[in-house]
């Protein structure tokens, strides 16, 4: 059973895979809880800005890696191979291996997109990766890929939550130099 801080110290010297496949090397690598900290401050600004519950928002944004604290960042081509087996994996590990029943339920919750704010948190979290691979592109990596495909990730939950037009927006500010 690991508690939060134990948990928090997994995601933070975990480095998210697809980037060092990419040859983004260990020392550059953004961390598991560097993308939920990113995730976070994008949500506090949609948030804000589309009228949704910001304190539910946040935390899930906190949590929606935390079945990577068990799994390690299991790369996007291999998750998107077995589908939903990674989630129900993930989801049991956190329901057995976590002393929190707050962090389990939200962890539940977002992995099941229960409500608007956990869609929201979702698409924050393509728009984090979108934006770090922006950066990465700028220093030379070849991380195209990632970029198009959360790209696409982000114009499909923007349009099924009806805000497309406000994050295209927010998104283009947030990519000006």
């Amino acid at each position: 059973m690991k508690n939060t801080v134990s948990i928090a110290k997994s995601l933070i010297s975990t480095a998210r895979s697809g980037w060092m496949l990419r040859g983004v090397p260990r020392y550059l690598a953004e961390s598991i809880a560097e993308h939920s900290f990113l995730s976070s401050y994008i949500c506090l600004d949609i948030g804000s800005r589309i009228g949704v519950d910001l304190g539910k928002l946040i935390l899930y944004t906190i949590v929606h890696d935390i079945g990577e604290a068990f799994t390690g960042d299991i790369v996007k081509v291999f998750s998107s191979e077995v589908g939903d087996r990674k989630k129900v994996i993930e989801l049991r590990l956190v329901e057995e291996g976590i002393d929190s029943d707050t962090i389990k339920k939200l962890y539940i919750s977002y992995t099941n997109q229960d409500d608007v704010e956990s869609k929201v948190a979702k698409l924050c979290n393509y728009i984090a990766t979108y934006v770090k691979g922006l950066e990465y592109k700028s220093l030379g990596f070849d991380v195209a890929d990632i970029i198009d495909g959360v790209e696409k990730e982000i114009e499909k939950a923007s349009k099924e939550l009806g805000i497309d037009d406000t994050i295209k927006n927010i998104v283009q500010k947030y990519i000006k130099k």
